[in-house]
């Protein structure tokens, strides 16, 4: 033990040694959520390896690899003499359109559609994929292909479910007290599969469709689902960015 004091804007955070998911993956997203929040301010140093190893109970390999996947990001840089230095300048980001698919859906008044392609269970998890549109008379309207995966551990039974008929989101929160609070979404493009051009049709004249993967997260930041959404061409979405008052771009 190194006699260091644990730091209290981490305390809020709980590694499960039990979990499927890796510690240092765990982590990761525990000291990102951190950054993201706010809690360590841009050029800010963040927990040595030591004081990180005493204060989770684990080996500084983990925390190591959870360095490196921050580093990786740009959200932190490694400056010798200094430590480990947040390099992130704090941006609030508002996705429209995200969220649960079947409760968006109701609250304009349309009737969801699910077709299940996926469900499978595969290594202690439950793998889901879903094509996801809207009725329109006798039309449906595929809008997007989204896969969920969830920990077994987590969630014992789920497996049992029919998703084509249930909402995903509704079952956590009834069932198993879990309640999606917020996401950490990566935004890329995925070339045409033959099931995505089953789903949405031919091909348009594009390299390829929008995705949004990532966590989704509740609100002591615990892990909910591991999600991949991708949108058909025909999906249009708006993006809000605000940046407060300490944290406006030079």
């Amino acid at each position: 033990m190194t006699g260091e004091r644990p730091d209290d804007r981490l305390s809020r955070f709980r590694l499960d040694p039990y979990s499927s998911e890796q510690l240092y993956r765990q982590l990761y997203r525990a000291l990102r959520a951190a950054i993201l929040s706010g809690d360590f301010s841009e050029g800010e140093a963040i927990p040595s390896e030591n004081q990180m190893r005493d204060q989770f109970g684990i080996a500084r390999t983990t925390v190591r690899n959870a360095m490196a996947l921050l580093v990786s990001e740009g959200l932190v840089q490694q400056v010798r003499g200094r430590g480990t230095i947040v390099s992130h300048r704090p941006i609030s980001h508002n996705i429209w359109n995200f969220g649960s698919f079947t409760e968006l859906a109701r609250r304009q008044g349309l009737r969801p559609v699910t077709k299940m392609l996926e469900h499978r269970v595969d290594n202690g998890e439950l793998r889901l994929v879903r094509a996801r549109g809207l009725a329109n008379g006798e039309t449906i309207n595929w809008l997007n292909v989204d896969t969920s995966q969830l920990d077994l551990a987590l969630y014992p039974g789920i497996e049992a479910y029919d998703f084509a008929a249930q909402s995903l989101y509704e079952v956590l929160r009834r069932d198993y007290d879990r309640h999606p609070l917020r996401s950490e979404l990566l935004l890329t493009v995925v070339p045409p599969s033959d099931q995505l051009r089953t789903v949405f049709g031919p091909a348009p004249a594009v390299p390829g469709y929008l995705c949004a993967s990532g966590d989704v997260l509740d609100a002591d930041d615990r892990l909910v689902e591991r999600t991949s959404i991708v949108y058909s061409p025909a999906v249009q979405m708006k993006f809000a960015t605000r940046w407060g008052r300490d944290t406006a771009p030079a």
